[in-house]
């Protein structure tokens, strides 16, 4: 066999055993998945907006202290003095907010943020689980390719072989003989893209789960075809609408750039707080020529109203409500464009089953056609091309069921993580189709 066959093919037969089946390679993504590790991070930064704002609403209390050495020169009429002494104080001041309209918005845009994190971070889990999967599959159909196109070239030897006899026997022209070469060829062309398109499915696995993926259990013989629970296309449009984390989070997000457009108003606003504050001051002399220590309480109320600024709170103000505007369209556009995915993968699962269940008829078909062909070959009414071709299109046929049940499953998938259901037990249940055999 060719080095160029046998190099992708060693690649695929040495490689470790590390997992087994979806599950176990979606709990390694879990794990190795440098996106999702990022969006846990981006999550934890993002809860903490929440603390942040409320500190604004909360008391502040602050300590000073000081130590100072002084010289000081005193001249008058009746003095004419140097003084040489040091002073130790502190100071401890509380302020309590009692109406600051920017920092209630700070506080409601915080609670905003958190929930916008732990959103993007329910966004990421399913675009997770999607990612495992499409990958896994991916690596599923570069292997069925293999195996097709393995299995394909040992029918093509046959019946290269069988080539050969005829033509020796006189029962053969040449030009089946050099047909059945060209397709040999074609197919050996064929199967070293194939193992290096294996090479590369799995590599794009490896990403996601940090090792080089192991043997992977394949989908069973039988896949048992299920319309979309509900069966009712604006029922999931409906569901996507109230569920969709994409949307949710852009709610927040408007939710946000409000409450930014209210600590802009809050500019105009006059503000009122609670001070208390105790100092201490003990100083070893004076220009008096005698200690001095004092200690000082205070409570007081504090309140401060802008009156002009130059313009610059009209112009936040005026730049905010356009922010909001913006947000606002954002928002639309979301829920078009989450209506419109929905619409589309209902329907890609509803023409995945119809797909699946023709290619499934079509192989049926296909293989009477290619035992007819044969038949007719044996009995002389029949050519070696004919033959070669009932074969060629046989193999195209269960590579196109195979990937259009990997297509469907997939679609499933998407349909529920458009509509914000994706949850671990359809992967469970996904997991469950796959076996240790190969596909028929």
């Amino acid at each position: 066999m060719n080095r160029l066959i046998l190099f992708p093919l060693l690649v695929v037969l040495t490689t470790p055993a590390l997992a087994d089946d979806l599950r176990e390679i979606y709990r390694q993504a879990q794990t190795n998945d440098t996106s999702w590790l990022a969006a846990q991070a981006s999550r934890q930064a993002g809860i903490e907006k929440a603390p942040q704002g409320r500190a604004a609403l909360l008391p502040t209390l602050g300590l000073s202290a000081a130590t100072t050495e002084t010289d000081q020169h005193v001249k008058t009429t009746n003095v004419d003095d140097t003084y040489r002494y040091g002073t130790d104080g502190y100071s401890v001041q509380l302020t309590q907010p009692l109406y600051r309209k920017q920092n209630a918005a700070a506080y409601a845009q915080g609670v905003s943020g958190a929930n916008q994190a732990e959103i993007e971070l329910e966004l990421a889990r399913q675009d997770l689980m999607l990612r495992v999967t499409q990958a896994y599959f991916a690596v599923l159909a570069a292997q069925d390719v293999l195996d097709f196109a393995i299995t394909e070239k040992d029918a093509v030897n046959k019946q290269l072989a069988l080539a050969k006899r005829n033509f020796n026997v006189g029962t053969a022209t040449l030009v089946d003989v050099h047909e059945a070469q060209a397709r040999h060829d074609l197919v050996v062309a064929q199967q070293i893209t194939a193992a290096n398109d294996l090479a590369v499915k799995q590599e794009e696995l490896r990403v996601l789960i940090s090792e080089t993926p192991g043997t992977l259990a394949r989908l069973t013989t039988r896949l048992d075809l299920q319309p979309p629970e509900p069966a009712d296309m604006e029922k999931w449009v409906e569901t996507a609408m109230n569920q969709s984390p994409r949307i949710k989070s852009q709610q927040e997000a408007l939710e946000i750039v409000r409450q930014e457009a209210e600590k802009s108003r809050g500019g105009h606003y006059p503000t009122l707080d609670l001070t208390a504050a105790h100092s201490y001051s003990d100083a070893g002399g004076s220009a008096q020529g005698f200690a001095i220590e004092t200690k000082t309480n205070q409570v007081g109320l504090v309140f401060q109203l802008p009156l002009y600024q130059g313009g610059g709170l009209s112009s936040k103000v005026r730049e905010a409500s356009a922010r909001l505007e913006e947000a606002n369209q954002r928002l639309d556009q979301t829920r078009r464009q989450v209506a419109q995915q929905t619409r589309a993968t209902y329907l890609a699962v509803i023409n995945g089953m119809a797909r699946v269940q023709a290619l499934e008829q079509a192989r049926l078909s296909n293989e009477r056609a290619l035992e007819s062909t044969v038949i007719g070959y044996e009995r002389g009414v029949r050519t070696g091309i004919d033959v070669l071709n009932a074969q060629s299109v046989l193999f195209r046929t269960r590579r196109d069921l195979s990937q259009a049940r990997y297509d469907y499953l997939i679609s499933r998938l998407r349909l529920k993580a458009v509509a914000g259901t994706l949850q671990e037990q359809d992967l469970e249940d996904i997991n469950r189709l796959l076996a240790r055999k190969s596909p028929g």
